[in-house]
C-alpha cells in the first residue's frame, strides 16, 4: 500500500483530476443551465447553423458560442453523450491545473509547482469542473492570459502578445467581455508587481490593454454574423442588453453588492480551515519581496471587487478568480513553509462522515427520490469507500509535502460527495425520465408541444431532431388535439397532480401533462403554478 501511494504521488496534480472521469456519470444533468446549455448544443448540430445560436429554435443571445462549438466538436470524436461533453470541462481544469503551476513559475523561478496542488485542491473548482457551464472554460482562457501577461512583463517577448490576444479572443467567444475584467488588474499594475529593472512602462501596459481589447474583435465578428439577418430588436438583444444588462441592473440572480465576501471562505475551502491564522500577518508581509505574491493579489482583489460591482452573481462566476488566490497563498507558502496545518482536515473528513452518515439515516432523500433501492445502495458505498480512501491517504501522508498532502486527501473529499449530491439532491431534480417518456411518445406518433417558457431542459436528453412546437394558447391547442401530450415548465409551485410525469426543479416543475387534464384543468400548466397545489 505505501509504495503503491508513493507512486501515486509522484504524478503531476493535473493527472488526478482523472479520477473524475468515471464519476462523471454519477450526476444527472443539472436542470436548468447544464440542460439548457446541451440543448443548445445539440440544436446547433442538428440544423448545422453554428454562427446563430438556438434554444427551442429561437435565437439565443445569452452567450457566445465557443462552449457549444467545443462541445460539438468532442462529441464529434466521443459520440454525443451527457458524459462525453463532461470529458470537455474536465480536461479543461487539468489544463486550469497546468497552467496555474506554469504562471507561478514564470513568477517564481525557485517554486516548485505549489500552486498546482492549491489549485487541485480546491473543492469547488474540482465539484465544478465535471458541470456542463462557462466557467471552467473561462478560467483556463484566464489562465492563459496570466502566462501571456506574466511572460511578456517579466522579457518583453512580443511573442507572448500574440499569446495575450489569442487568451483575449477565446476567453471573449467564451463569456464575453468579462474576460478583461479578469485580465484588467495584471495588466493595469504590472508596474508594481513585476520586479523586472526598469519598471515596467506605462507604453507596455497600455500596449497590453489594446490587444487584449483587440481581442475582443473576433467576438464582435461573429455578434455581427449572428444578428445581421436578424430584426433590429434581436440585434440590440444580443448587442446592448445580454451585457449591460447584467452590469447594472441584472435580470436574473441581482443580489447586493457585499454577497460574495460571506462566501469567498467557502470558495477557498480547504485552504481557510488548514491556515494557522496567527503566521498569517508575517507571511502575508511577503509581497514585499515576492511577485508572484503581488501577481496573486492583483489577479484577485480588482476582479473580486468588480464582480462585486455587478448586479448579476452566482458563485461559479468567482472561478476564475481562484487561480490569483492559489498563486498567492503559495507565496505565502514558500514565505513560511510551517503555515499549513494538515491536521485539521480531519476537521472536514469529520464533517463530511457526520453528513454522510445523516444522509443514510434519512428516512428518504429530498422529495421521495425514486431511485432503486440497489442503486442507493451502491452509491452509499462509492461515497463510503472514497471517504475510507481519503482518511487513509491524510493518514498515509505524514510526510508528504503538506499542500500536496492536502490536496490529494481532499480531491476524495470532494469525490465522495458526489454521490451523496446525487441522492440527496440532484436525483430530485433529474428529467431524464421525462425525457425517456418524450422520445416513446414521439416514437409512437403522439401530437406534443411545449409552453412558451419551457427552457430546452429534454432537447438534447430525449434526442429531439428538432424542438418541440409551442403553444402560445395551450388550452386551445388541447381541445384540438385531445389525444395529445403538453410539456410544461413553471418558475413556481407545484406539478400537477395529474401529470404523465414530472420532476421538481431548483425553482419550479417540468411535466408532461395528457391535453385531457389540461382540458379538465386548465391552471394545472399555469406558467406561474397552480396557487391552489402550493
Amino acid at each position: 500500500m505505501d509504495s503503491l501511494a508513493h507512486g501515486l504521488r509522484r504524478l503531476p496534480p493535473a493527472f488526478w483530476l482523472l479520477l473524475l472521469l468515471p464519476l462523471l456519470a454519477v450526476l444527472p444533468p443539472v436542470p436548468i443551465d447544464e440542460t439548457r446549455y446541451l440543448s443548445i448544443a445539440w440544436e446547433m448540430r442538428q440544423t448545422g447553423q453554428w454562427v446563430t445560436l438556438h434554444l427551442n429554435g429561437v435565437p439565443y443571445f445569452d452567450k457566445p458560442p465557443l462552449l457549444f462549438w467545443l462541445l460539438n466538436a468532442i462529441w464529434t470524436v466521443l459520440v454525443p453523450t451527457l458524459w462525453s461533453a463532461r470529458v470537455l470541462l474536465l480536461v479543461c481544469g487539468m489544463g486550469c491545473v497546468v497552467l496555474c503551476g506554469r504562471v507561478e513559475r514564470q513568477l517564481a523561478p525557485e517554486a516548485s509547482g505549489v500552486a498546482s496542488w492549491l489549485m487541485l485542491g480546491l473543492m469547488f473548482f474540482v465539484l465544478y469542473t465535471g458541470v456542463v457551464m462557462f466557467d471552467v472554460l473561462l478560467c483556463l482562457c484566464v489562465l492563459l492570459g496570466f502566462v501571456a501577461i506574466a511572460r511578456y512583463v517579466r522579457t518583453g517577448d512580443r511573442k507572448a502578445l500574440l499569446l495575450l490576444f489569442v487568451a483575449s479572443v477565446l476567453g471573449v467567444l467564451t463569456k464575453g467581455p468579462v474576460m478583461l475584467l479578469h485580465l484588467a488588474g495584471p495588466m493595469l499594475l504590472a508596474p508594481w508587481w513585476s520586479e523586472r529593472r526598469p519598471r515596467v512602462s506605462w507604453r507596455s501596459v497600455v500596449v497590453m490593454l489594446l490587444v487584449a481589447v483587440l481581442g475582443g474583435m473576433p467576438a464582435l465578428a461573429w455578434a455581427w454574423a449572428a444578428v445581421h439577418h436578424l430584426n433590429p430588436a434581436d440585434a440590440q438583444e444580443l448587442l446592448l442588453h445580454q451585457t449591460a444588462g447584467r452590469v447594472v441592473q441584472s435580470f436574473a440572480h441581482n443580489r447586493p453588492f457585499w454577497w460574495y465576501l460571506p462566501w469567498a471562505p467557502v470558495l477557498l475551502l480547504p485552504w481557510p480551515l488548514l491556515l494557522r491564522w496567527r503566521r498569517v500577518p508575517a507571511a502575508a508581509r511577503a509581497w514585499r519581496e515576492s511577485q508572484a505574491a503581488r501577481f496573486g493579489l492583483c489577479a484577485t482583489v480588482p476582479a473580486l471587487v468588480a464582480f462585486c460591482l455587478v448586479s448579476g452573481k452566482q458563485l461559479h462566476y468567482l472561478l476564475p478568480v481562484l487561480p490569483g488566490a492559489a498563486i498567492l497563498l503559495s507565496a505565502w507558502l514558500r514565505h513560511d513553509a510551517a503555515l499549513l496545518a494538515v491536521k485539521r482536515l480531519w476537521w472536514l473528513v469529520a464533517v463530511i462522515v457526520v453528513v454522510f452518515v445523516w444522509a443514510v439515516l434519512r428516512p428518504a432523500p429530498l422529495d421521495d427520490a425514486s431511485l432503486s433501492h440497489s442503486r442507493a445502495i451502491w452509491l452509499y458505498a462509492l461515497s463510503a469507500g472514497l471517504l475510507v480512501i481519503a482518511m487513509v491517504w491524510l493518514w498515509l501522508g505524514r510526510n508528504v509535502d503538506s499542500a500536496a498532502r492536502a490536496a490529494q486527501a481532499t480531491l476524495f473529499l470532494a469525490l465522495a460527495m458526489l454521490p451523496l449530491v446525487r441522492l440527496q439532491l440532484l436525483d430530485a431534480l433529474d428529467v431524464r425520465p421525462l425525457a425517456a417518456l418524450e422520445h416513446e411518445l414521439r416514437t409512437q406518433g403522439v401530437p406534443m408541444v411545449r409552453t412558451t417558457n419551457e427552457p430546452g431542459l429534454l432537447t438534447f436528453l430525449a434526442r429531439m431532431p428538432a424542438p418541440l412546437p409551442v403553444a402560445d394558447d395551450p388550452v386551445a391547442w388541447c381541445v384540438e388535439h385531445p389525444n395529445g401530450v403538453v410539456l410544461a415548465y413553471s418558475g413556481r409551485g407545484r406539478p400537477p397532480e395529474e401529470a404523465l410525469t414530472s420532476a421538481r426543479l431548483a425553482n419550479g416543475w417540468v411535466a408532461l401533462v395528457s391535453a385531457r387534464a389540461v382540458i379538465n384543468r386548465p391552471k394545472s400548466i399555469d406558467r406561474f403554478g397552480d396557487p391552489s397545489s402550493e
